[in-house]
């Protein structure tokens, strides 16, 4: 395995991923949509699926808004890159993207979890995990009281950071006994078994019953039922959704932040469209019913759905409608959560549209999926990439 297939890949041989590709092409049966029987018909009959992407303008205020967040945010990125410590400050980097592409989809999303937001038991939180170090067998790793302080400021402060696992921003993030901050979706599909499993970060065993829901106390500084104002994207997805409303046709809409999904169900209500949600807080049986509810009853004609809930085992062919509202760093992701519409028991035609916002960061991010699609078909050195991750960075700022 080393001499042939390990050291080859590692080197950038292309001879070792295609001996491993031979080896699997024998013993492994794959079937896609687009595979064919020996007449070359295809062995699967679908509607078609129309994809299209919904290019939105920034009204002037929501362009001044994001323009100001954007010259902010490109001047600190600007100073990494004279110190020439990007990479070292990537954590840092990703934030202020992510910042840039809440944006785009609410001005509110940046308002959410203020910097300045003082949680209650978050001194509490330090304590439970301090002690629990204390009680814990000497053969466990256990988190150093520095740790556990650097973990309670950043959830002090309100700081973002990224899932170890998905590598996005934290959504409905949980911290194990070990204090390591996950996306419990990431976390609890990490798991071989539905109770417990290995911490991803030090390996310690973890149970369900010990994971702790990352304190928050207010999702947004303002009250946004009060203050409510639709950005362009949601216009665009409330033009869409009444006309099939009115048709008796079904719809999802995908969203990477559950704070989004939060903001669409107040124009919905306000609409009058019935809808239900979906999303990683849900239990097995609760996402089960959810389902059923939208499937069989013909006035739910909206389902809110997180991306990350939404991407795998589960079968929604009575929509024949997907809207993805944010585009996902691997578009990989975004299709796999689509096709949960297109497959297997569909028989309406399907209508797949991406929303993205004209000359934002969302437009740059669609350059950089291409630019990674290209490169996974090439084999790269670790020079190669460390360079190719600098670059695209560079473009989002560009």
């Amino acid at each position: 395995w080393n001499k042939l297939i390990q050291k080859p890949f590692e080197e950038g041989d292309e001879r070792g991923l295609k001996l491993v590709q031979s080896i699997l092409s024998l013993i492994m049966l794959r079937r896609t949509k687009s595979s064919t029987d020996r007449e070359g018909r295809p062995i699967l009959v679908l509607p078609p699926a129309d994809i299209q992407v919904i290019y939105c303008e920034l009204t002037e205020a929501e362009r001044d808004f994001y323009d100001a967040l954007y010259k902010r945010s490109k001047v600190k990125f600007d100073q990494f890159v004279e110190q020439g410590r990007v990479l070292h400050n990537y954590a840092s980097i990703l934030e202020l993207l992510l910042r840039l592409r809440q944006c785009c989809d609410h001005p509110f999303l940046v308002m959410s979890r203020g910097d300045t937001q003082e949680f209650s038991d978050l001194n509490k939180l330090a304590k439970r995990f301090l002690k629990g170090g204390k009680e814990t067998g000497e053969g466990k790793d256990v988190p150093s009281r520095a740790y556990i302080h650097e973990v309670v400021e950043e959830l002090r402060k309100g700081e973002q950071g990224e899932c170890p696992i998905c590598l996005e921003a934290f959504e409905d993030a949980v911290l194990t006994p070990c204090a390591h901050r996950l996306c419990r979706e990431c976390l609890l599909a990490s798991w071989r078994s539905s109770n417990s499993g290995l911490c991803p970060v030090c390996r310690n065993t973890v149970s369900r019953q010990e994971l702790i829901t990352a304190p928050s106390d207010n999702r947004f500084q303002v009250d946004v039922e009060k203050n409510w104002v639709e950005s362009s994207k949601v216009s665009a997805l409330l033009c869409e959704l009444k006309r099939l409303h009115s048709v008796g046709s079904k719809s999802i809409v995908f969203s990477q932040w559950t704070a989004f999904l939060d903001l669409l169900q107040i124009p919905l209500s306000r609409s009058n469209i019935p809808f239900v949600r979906l999303d990683g807080t849900l239990n097995q049986q609760q996402r089960e019913k959810v389902i059923k509810t939208f499937s069989e009853e013909d006035d739910i004609s909206v389902l809110l759905m997180s991306l990350k809930a939404g991407g795998v085992g589960i079968n929604l062919t009575a929509a024949s409608n997907a809207f993805v509202m944010d585009p996902w760093w691997n578009p990989a992701v975004e299709e796999q959560a689509v096709m949960r519409v297109h497959r297997i028991g569909q028989t309406k035609q399907v209508m797949i549209k991406r929303f993205i916002v004209k000359g934002s960061v969302e437009e740059r991010m669609e350059a950089v999926q291409a630019r990674k699609q290209r490169m996974i078909s090439g084999a790269l050195t670790d020079q190669e990439v460390r360079t190719a991750r600098i670059e695209e960075l560079k473009m989002l700022f560009a």
